[in-house]
């Protein structure tokens, strides 16, 4: 069942049972997710999700409407006496935003993802949908976006998801790149929702959202939840390094993971222009297997500007179904994640030490523990899927200087992509 979303000043419906899986709701009010909630399969009356909502998000309800100075707010007892509209409307936005959507071969599920981009509330004048065709087997892709006469198609011949990153930001006409995954189909609201958070925090170089399950028909999708998922929290936080102070931003934030994630992150161009592309020995389609988006957040972070989560933000994504394909997405989360500190130690040597302490808590922590834990029966997970990811993250230390040596062949086949115009050296 897909995810069904609830803008409670605009009436809480029934919600009919499960004909599959497992039905979940994400409650909203005037925009901003409030959290989720998880009503049995048999559906419920709409005077018994409106309990569950005062009773499991009544005090964010509340908290909402004190924000806005609604004359009303002293109650929420009644939802359909929510004000309609909020107080609290950002401006019409200003800036060219530049969506971006880097793909490979995954034609048949490209259109669930572009029909949502098309629907975005945002100015047209001030949209840009750009669509990134990695090293294609066939014009598939191609042929998806030719039905979309406002995007733009361009092919990176370079495999690898960083070159196709890489390639958005030369090729972008937008102040602000917008990047999402064409397994997730994004909120009208996302664009917008980016475009203010850079308004309201002008030292932001990098936003990121809330990413939920599109589903959780399988047992699969309902473990990658257990396991954490993408979810982040329901709440804006702005992150940044205090670098005149001689913070270290290993120390603080070396576990980037936890700002969010590559299929729902947005950054200001000029920050390309000052800091450098993504790093093309990372992520999908090299040995690294992941770990770009986790190295530019600290990239962002380091160089002392802030990065801002934002929960409007929204963005839905499309969870592995099959358990196989779950535990090779784990395995490829610890390979990234280590190659990614193997990076970053190696890049900025004073972070080193910081980086190192990180990696031996984390494979502590979050690996080993977590196995021993499913020995004595105190574990949620299997532990094939805890085995398949402290195997990746034993792999990774060694995959980024295999992974460097692969995107010097590529270079050496292809060639360097262009400059980035008003880049510093």
């Amino acid at each position: 069942m897909k995810l069904i979303t609830v803008d409670v000043e605009s009436g809480v419906p029934a919600i009919p049972p499960a004909q599959v899986g497992e039905q979940w709701i994400l409650v909203r009010l005037h925009g901003h997710p409030l959290g989720l909630l998880y009503p049995d399969g048999r559906g419920c009356s709409s005077q018994e999700l409106t309990r569950l909502i005062i009773e499991r998000h009544g005090w964010a309800i509340a908290a909402h409407l004190a924000v806005d100075g609604a004359s009303n707010a002293t109650s929420i007892d009644d939802l359909s006496r929510l004000p309609r509209a909020c107080p609290r409307v950002a401006a019409a936005p200003r800036a060219v935003l530049t969506a971006a959507v880097c793909t490979r071969n995954h034609a048949s599920q490209l259109p669930e993802c572009l029909n949502a981009i098309a629907a975005l509330d945002y100015p047209p004048h001030l949209l840009d949908v750009l669509i990134v065709d990695n090293a294609p087997e066939d014009d598939s892709t191609r042929d998806v976006a030719a039905r979309y006469a406002s995007f733009r198609y361009v092919r990176e011949p370079r495999p690898g998801l960083d070159w196709a990153r890489n390639r958005a930001i030369l090729e972008c006409r937008g102040e602000i790149v917008a990047y999402t995954d064409d397994d997730v189909s994004v909120d009208a609201g996302w664009a917008r929702a980016i475009a203010a958070a850079f308004e309201e925090e002008p030292h932001a170089m990098c936003v990121t959202g809330l990413v939920v399950p599109d589903e959780i028909d399988t047992v699969a999708q309902r473990l990658f939840e257990v396991y954490g998922g993408f979810n982040r929290g329901f709440s804006r936080w702005v992150y940044r390094v205090d670098v005149d102070a001689g913070e270290h931003a290993a120390r603080s934030y070396g576990g980037t993971g936890r700002f969010g994630t590559g299929a729902n992150m947005a950054f200001r161009r000029a920050f390309f222009e000052r800091e450098g592309l993504f790093d093309p020995a990372l992520d999908v389609g090299t040995p690294a297997s992941g770990g770009g988006d986790l190295e530019m957040f600290f990239r962002v972070l380091r160089a002392g500007h802030a990065l801002v989560y934002e929960p409007a933000a929204l963005v839905r994504h499309r969870h592995r179904r099959e358990r196989s394909a779950l535990r090779a997405q784990l395995a490829n989360n610890g390979i990234g994640f280590y190659a990614y500190l193997v990076r970053t130690a190696q890049a900025y040597p004073d972070q080193r030490a910081g980086i190192v302490r990180l990696a031996l808590w984390w494979m502590w922590w979050w690996n080993v523990r977590r196995l021993l834990r499913s020995f004595v029966g105190r574990s949620d997970l299997p532990r094939d899927l805890i085995v398949a990811e402290l195997t990746g993250a034993f792999k990774g230390v060694r995959r980024y200087q295999k992974s460097r040596r692969h995107a010097a062949n590529v270079l050496r086949t292809f060639g360097a992509p262009g400059a980035l115009p008003g880049a510093t050296s």
